[in-house]
């Protein structure tokens, strides 16, 4: 009788502890944040936690591969889409409910936080910066308050979570470091010489740059939080070209303060060419590293160690190969997750513009198919 009354009350009082979590997280988070959370094996792997299906989302899975978003832009430029949330809601859901892809991502591009400061999108070559940075000078005429308008995105971002509360939503933004080369560099450049020029000979100037470009991306950041996403993920797609002292003197503590700054969802940081790099970046704020193919799963497991969840790896251009060699290549990249405590399939980087749509089908099924 007093074991049965003593289980009673210890029942009734991890129902009112229960309760209370759960009210305090929708309190801050919201109710669909809850449900997201509950329900998503994407959030759940970002956090390390059991799955009982393999989550796949693919970088750029809204893309030229695929007939809808081709047709959409036949008659709109990338920043129309962008601007206009009802044609960004079309292409965002295309390969989300033809493939049945675990997470959305916003459609947006790397650069907005920058466009008020000259950098563009050329059709066909990327952003581009009319008077790259040469001296400290242009550094300083940069102004933090001078912010692109970013209304659209959020309005985006509430139109996907109103048509699927649970679907999970990607934020992102460009690292400082990648969006900084834009600034230097003019273009996309193969090594970077200008922006390794830059912040050997001006240290100052380098660092007041990054801390400026900082500023605008965590609130891009915070900003697609509060209208809604699930997670965030940062760009630092050209971070590879760095040497592992250069990255930790010139650049982590800049992707530390953005990271820092995202509260209450996971935060993915993603880089290219980052093998040489994963012994520093145990040091970033973040739950999950995103890793190309040029390196095991296995190996950078056991670099970066348990406090990580991972992403990736496989070679986009995986999806370029026939059907059996493409889910071959794919199994291989799956067995070579087991071990991993929160893994996210992904690729090492974008789908490639001439990828087939039908290999990418089997490579979904592949993954949600595989028990880990």
């Amino acid at each position: 009788m007093l074991v049965q009354k003593f289980r009673s009350k210890l029942f009734e009082r991890s129902a009112r502890f229960l309760k209370a979590a759960i009210f305090n997280f929708v309190t801050l988070f919201g109710e669909s944040t809850l449900l997201t959370f509950v329900k998503s094996n994407f959030i759940r792997a970002c956090y390390g936690k059991d799955v009982d299906v393999t989550p796949v989302w693919f970088m750029r899975q809204a893309g030229r591969y695929l007939p809808g978003y081709r047709r959409i832009r036949k008659n709109h430029t990338l920043l129309e889409i962008i601007k206009k949330p009802e044609l960004a809601l079309k292409v965002v859901f295309e390969p989300v409910e033809r493939f049945g892809f675990d997470a959305a991502i916003v459609f947006s591009d790397i650069i907005l936080p920058l466009k008020a400061w000259g950098v563009s999108i050329k059709e066909e070559v990327g952003p581009v910066t009319k008077k790259p940075v040469r001296t400290p000078a242009d550094v300083d005429s940069f102004d933090v308050h001078k912010i692109e308008e970013e209304g659209y995105i959020l309005e985006q971002i509430r139109l996907i979570k109103k048509r699927r509360p649970e679907l999970p939503v990607i934020g992102f933004t460009g690292a400082p470091f990648t969006l900084a080369t834009y600034l230097i560099e003019g273009k996309y450049s193969r090594n970077f010489e200008s922006t390794k020029s830059f912040f050997y000979e001006s240290k100052v100037a380098w660092h007041k740059l990054l801390e400026k470009i900082e500023r605008l991306v965590a609130n891009h950041l915070k900003a697609q939080v509060g209208a809604g996403v699930d997670a965030v993920q940062i760009f630092d797609s050209w971070v590879g070209a760095l040497s592992p002292f250069d990255f930790e003197e010139y650049v982590l503590e800049h992707v530390q303060s953005v990271l820092s700054s995202v509260k209450g969802v996971p935060r993915i940081y993603f880089g290219t060419c980052t093998a040489g790099l994963l012994s520093v970046l145990r040091k970033v704020e973040a739950e999950v590293i995103s890793v190309d193919w040029r390196i095991r799963l296995k190996e950078a497991h056991s670099i970066l160690g348990e406090s990580f969840a991972l992403q990736g790896n496989l070679d986009p251009s995986s999806l370029l190969a026939p059907t059996k060699l493409a889910l071959r290549m794919a199994k291989r990249v799956l067995e070579d997750s087991r071990g991993v405590k929160g893994y996210i399939f992904n690729l090492g980087h974008g789908v490639p513009p001439n990828a087939d749509p039908r290999v990418v089908s089997e490579v979904v099924k592949l993954v949600h198919s595989f028990r880990r």
